[in-house]
């Protein structure tokens, strides 16, 4: 079976990288007195994970 870019060694770090940090993110998010958005952003150059970016913004009340 060939390999695809979505099965490499590469992709599966960062994917598995990129489900940490979204699981850190929603659990430091989803408390009581959070009030704002959460995002995770995946770079990809020809079907490779390059970057990895978390956003949080918090809104102030």
């Amino acid at each position: 079976m060939a390999t695809t870019i979505a099965m490499t060694a590469t992709n599966n770090t960062k994917r598995e990288q990129a489900d940490r940090v979204w699981r850190v993110m929603l659990d430091e998010a989803m408390r009581k007195g959070f009030y704002g958005t959460a995002a995770i952003e995946v770079s990809l150059n020809d079907g490779t994970i390059q970057h990895i970016r978390r956003r949080v913004e918090q809104f102030e009340k």
